[in-house]
């Protein structure tokens, strides 16, 4: 019964003042609302189990290089092989290797994602096919029929759901392959295969690093964790390197979780980050309306002393104030459950941009248990952190003293002390939010904005991998290489063609070289660099500027020639002031013990192979002729004289004329594959920058709450002060001090929380030390205006004040 009426209660002073009500509800509907959102999408992003059974227990195995986690499958099958026999601490493993394949039809051929696997791999994600079966022993040796399993879209797309399909024949990369199964509706593993074939691959028939590379599945033994896992990894990789140093010197492994190793180098630095921020705005969002309540409190103080004086239970006077905190934070809370999980809708279309491709099958955006459970947690800790200490403070009082002064013109210790605590923490959480934030923003700017070192405006990419089975010569793939180009340039609605094994902004192979007259102590002293194959006059047409000597020419047709150009970042780390044409490379990881020698004829600028941001934006390129060393996997860059649409139908045509087994994919502008490269942290440097909006705007009006309430509080000693002769100049020369105090106690614990986060951030994103030092001082002089603005004002409405007014004041 009592409860109810404390309720009503609660709702009748609210009620009374809606302005109060609105403020207090919206600031923690702004701060719930964007922690939950945030938690739920890197749950989603980083931490929700795969829809499989036992999908905890799942991890993830790919190769470190001095360092850095390489994702991808870049796992040697020998190296598989020793840990498979020497790790115990797995129940099941498994290699695969993600590939796309091409797949011919009766409406022609279409490329899909597809994964090489080991017969084992279906039987560990608990998934069985829904026709058909799963592959054999015997169909996983090298020279075994051709088999395949499609996916649930392309059993319904391109067999019309069709009960029979099981047994029919469909060209996989130009060879005959006969259909065995069809996955279910939603399998998608790894990331977005639609098809999948035998792995095949035989470590004891290949040498040491000659082999396909791969990941490795494994499931987790009963009690053991991920730590425990890769303690055992580390001893296995260790003693392969000192075995074998010339292939396995600086290459190590490293198991995650599934999801997790998708985020790349640095991926835990940016959600630990994140996190971070996240916890702070909600206590910035929390201590401003604890602040509103406390205030709100202290103008009831000499109600709450009668109160108590008439024998009112404090824990009553407490449970009635925690109601007003209830009410807040729930519907507050309401409101911003509302809000993350339109904000999750939306995300959902926004992740499609972070891959080249599919998203990962696992980007599930949307209100689900953790962001339920999430939301409880958060509602419950607001309620208390914004309900327990007014409520305390405000019934702990003396109450006879309370009754006695009739004012409240004067600042008692423990009340100044509070101000002063909570203007402290205010100042620490908001320097800290905006240093992070900042760094977040301005590296993603930097980022977005730069040079790759061609052109990208009104040019149309895509993919093309031609089939092992039928251009399994080096002949036999210039000559196609030179059709197309020929036949495409030819076309009216095609400018200029540029064909490429990789554009400037897309991720290349980079391996070891040597550079003519310079000695090398191992394979780790070895530098690499991007290994480029292109077409005589691509990189004029990509607008990449020659800096000396000369472009590739017809006169370096031929496999037998040895021309190659560098870029000048290569030029500069390996040969300084002194000119490189004429000079002679090779490529290590290719030649071993029998080099052969690579002319530089030309220097251009730096193009960045990648990400910007990525530590490897800064490795040197060398440029081979295509007709030098063909290769099987090929970008075509066609300057558009026509719609996007006419130009994608003019390739498919052209395609379909020289061969109508090889489709074209992943046909995207070039602007948009530069803009996949930062779509990522894009998207969260906006989360970031809406973050530091709000923690200004909290800031600001929580700084100036707490600030005018001290002055406001302090009315009667400004009198005195004055009575007594102070002018007014002293006065708010006081008041600055006092402000300028907090602003140190809180600023500098800020500025170095702030700063570690920064730094963090900025080796992620390549922005620079100068830069996050320069953030940290804008932040520190926004903040600081912030303080003093939030004194001065103040101070200065009071002094406006008569002394004799101020005296009588209450």
């Amino acid at each position: 019964m009592m409860t109810i009426q404390d309720l009503k209660y609660a709702l009748r002073l609210l009620s009374k003042r809606p302005g109060f009500t609105a403020l207090t509800t919206l600031v923690m509907a702004v701060g719930i609302g964007l922690s939950v959102y945030l938690f739920s999408f890197l749950n989603t992003m980083a931490y929700k189990p795969l829809p499989f059974e036992d999908s905890e227990s799942l991890v993830v195995i790919d190769q470190v290089r001095n360092g850095l986690l390489l994702n991808g499958g870049n796992l040697d099958p020998h190296d598989y092989y020793e840990i498979k026999n020497n790790v115990k601490s797995f129940s099941e493993i498994a290699a695969y290797a993600e590939t796309s394949i091409n797949v011919s039809g009766h409406d022609g051929a279409r490329r899909y994602n597809a994964t090489k696997i080991e017969p084992n791999v279906f039987h560990m994600t608990r998934t069985k096919p829904i026709l058909g079966r799963e592959f054999t022993q015997a169909e996983n040796h090298t020279g075994a029929e051709n088999v395949v399993i499609i996916g649930y879209d392309i059993w319904k797309n391109m067999y019309g759901g069709d009960p029979e399909v099981l047994d029919q024949i469909v060209r996989v990369n130009g060879k005959s392959a006969r259909i065995i199964g069809v996955m279910p509706e939603g399998y998608f593993f790894p990331r977005n295969s639609e098809l999948w074939v035998p792995l095949q691959e035989d470590p004891t028939k290949v040498a040491r690093g000659d082999g396909e590379s791969c990941s490795v599945l494994a499931h987790l033994g009963d009690g053991i964790d991920l730590d425990q896992v890769n303690r055992e990894i580390d001893v296995v990789m260790k003693r392969i390197e000192e075995k074998f140093p010339k292939t396995n010197n600086g290459i190590g492994a490293f198991a995650t979780t599934f999801p997790m190793s998708t985020m790349g180098n640095g991926g835990s630095v940016f959600l630990f980050s994140m996190y971070v921020v996240t916890i702070l705005l909600l206590l910035l969002a929390s201590i401003n309306v604890s602040n509103l309540l406390l205030s709100r409190a202290v103008e009831r103080n000499k109600e709450t002393a009668i109160r108590v004086a008439l024998g009112a239970p404090r824990a009553r006077l407490i449970g009635q104030m925690l109601w007003e905190s209830t009410i807040i934070c729930t519907v507050g809370g309401v409101i911003g459950l509302l809000v993350a999980a339109w904000g999750l809708e939306v995300t959902e279309s926004i992740t499609n941009t972070f891959t080249g491709d599919k998203p990962f099958f696992w980007w599930k955006f949307g209100v689900d248990s953790f962001t339920l459970k999430i939301f409880f947690a958060f509602v419950v800790s607001t309620i208390l952190m914004t309900g327990v200490f007014p409520a305390w403070k405000n019934t702990g009082t003396d109450f006879n003293a309370v009754l006695r002064d009739g004012t409240r013109g004067a600042a008692g210790k423990k009340a100044g002390r509070l101000n002063r605590l909570l203007v402290i923490s205010e100042v620490f959480l908001t320097m800290t939010v905006l240093i992070a934030a900042s760094v977040m923003v301005v590296g993603t700017y930097i980022a977005a904005n730069a040079d790759y070192g061609a052109k990208v405006d009104n040019i149309l990419a895509a993919e093309i991998r031609l089939p092992q089975a039928t251009y399994n010569t080096h002949e036999k793939r210039v000559q196609f290489v030179k059709s197309l180009q020929s036949r495409l340039e030819n076309n009216v609605g095609v400018g200029n063609v540029a064909i490429t094994s990789s554009l400037p902004g897309d991720y290349t192979w980079s391996p070891t070289v040597a550079i003519e007259g310079k000695e090398y102590a191992d394979e780790s002293s070895y530098p690499r660099a991007n290994y480029i194959a292109i077409m005589p006059g691509t990189l004029a047409k990509l607008g990449v500027e020659l800096r000396s000597g000369r472009y590739f020419e017809n006169l370096d047709e031929g496999s037998e020639k040895r021309t190659v150009i560098v870029t000048e970042s290569f030029v500069k780390k390996h040969f300084g002031e002194e000119s490189p044409l004429g000079k002679r490379v090779r490529i290590a990881e290719i030649d071993g013990d029998k080099p052969r020698w690579l002319t530089i004829v030309g220097v251009v600028e730096h193009t960045i192979q990648g990400q910007s941001f990525s530590p490897n934006a800064g490795t040197p390129s060398i440029f081979r002729p295509l007709m030098q060393s063909s290769r099987r996997g090929l970008t075509v860059a066609m300057e558009m004289k026509a719609a996007p649409a006419v130009t994608t139908g003019t390739l498919r045509n052209t395609l379909e004329s020289i061969d109508p087994d090889v489709p074209a994919f992943l046909i995207k502008t070039y602007q948009e594959i530069i803009d996949r490269n930062t779509a990522g942290i894009g998207f969260a440097s906006k989360i970031f920058l809406i973050f530091a909006i709000v923690a200004v705007v909290l800031a600001s009006s929580g700084i100036y709450g707490v600030m005018s309430n001290t002055v406001v509080q302090r009315t009667q000693e400004i009198g005195v002060k004055r009575a007594l002769g102070a002018d007014e100049k002293r006065v708010i020369m006081d008041f600055l001090n006092s402000g300028i105090k907090q602003l140190l106690w809180g600023g500098i614990p800020g500025l170095l929380a702030g700063g570690s986060l920064g730094f963090a951030l900025s080796r992620l994103l390549a922005t620079g030390n100068s830069s996050v030092v320069a953030i940290a001082a804008v932040m520190i002089a926004i903040i600081g205006s912030v303080v003093i603005i939030s004194t001065y004002l103040p101070t200065r409405r009071t002094l406006a004040l008569e002394p004799s007014d101020a005296l009588r004041y209450e």
